[in-house]
């Protein structure tokens, strides 16, 4: 892991460690930091992302635990400190660039099945 922290950078990595839960909290941080003014219902994100609502739902809950996301009235809001939206904006930037990407890719997978090698 110690690599990746050369690549990657320790705010990226904290940041990953800290929200980036799955694949699919990568691809929620990913559309609303491109779609900043967006606000949707579950139904319209999950369409968005091509996803199922259920699979999203436990995501979304997290991310608005996390004051990344609002949710209010049944709809969502991308929400984030200023600090947090710079590193939101510098992961983003990570996942630009093949080695940065791949890097935050094993991390992610990882951190959901840490026994793998």
């Amino acid at each position: 892991m110690y690599e990746l922290e050369g690549v990657l950078g320790p705010s990226i990595m904290k940041f990953v460690d800290q929200y980036v839960r799955s694949l699919l909290t990568w691809d929620i941080l990913v559309f609303f930091h491109r779609n900043p003014d967006a606000v949707l219902d579950l139904e319209g994100l999950a369409s968005r992302l091509g996803r199922r609502v259920e699979e999203l739902q436990p995501e979304i809950d997290e991310l608005c635990k996390d004051k990344i996301l609002q949710c209010a009235g049944g709809l969502i809001r991308y929400r984030p400190s200023p600090e947090l939206r710079e590193t939101i904006s510098k992961f983003v930037d990570a996942c630009q660039e093949r080695g940065r990407r791949l890097a935050l890719i094993a991390l992610v997978l990882h951190k959901i099945n840490p026994h793998a090698s």
